[in-house]
Formats: structure tokens, C-alpha cells, sequence
């Protein structure tokens, strides 16, 4: 059975309420995903910045928002999936 994650408080305050923040041993979205860095978005359960980017979607207008994006932390290899509320 997967153990339960839970999100750092300071990750919430840090990145604000317009996100919506989950985490998980295991990935959220199947495949191999990318491997390029997170530009230092936070890993959402032992807040270290040493993180990849899997996955990302944004809008595309010329000048784009991120609407989610999947990170796995380099540390202690749990993901985090950010999807603006």
C-alpha cells in the first residue's frame, strides 16, 4: 500500500492559494515525461528545490500561464502535482 503524503504547510503559503497542491509516491500522469529542471518550483513534501519537471500544460497566448505542471523531487523522489485553481 502507497504511503500517504502530506503537503508542507510552508509549500501552500509559499506558492499561494491560486494552486491547488497534491502528492504522491508515484507518478499522477503515466509515461516517461520530461527531465528538465522545475525552475526552482518546490518539492511539495520535503520543500527542497532540487526538482524535475515531468509533465506541464499552459495556455497559449503570447504571453502564457502555467495551468499544471507534475514534478518529481531529486531528493527524496516524491511528486507533486501543481494545477492552478
Amino acid at each position: 500500500m502507497a504511503k500517504k503524503q502530506k503537503v508542507a504547510a510552508p509549500i501552500q503559503k509559499e506558492m499561494g492559494e491560486e494552486w491547488k497542491i497534491e502528492v504522491n509516491d508515484k507518478a499522477f500522469t503515466e509515461g516517461k515525461g520530461g527531465n528538465m529542471p522545475a525552475l526552482g518550483y518546490p518539492c511539495a513534501v520535503c520543500e527542497s528545490k532540487e526538482t524535475k519537471l515531468r509533465f506541464a500544460e499552459s495556455t497559449e497566448e503570447e504571453e502564457s500561464n502555467l495551468l499544471w505542471m507534475e514534478l518529481q523531487c531529486k531528493n527524496c523522489q516524491n511528486y507533486t502535482l501543481y494545477t492552478r485553481k
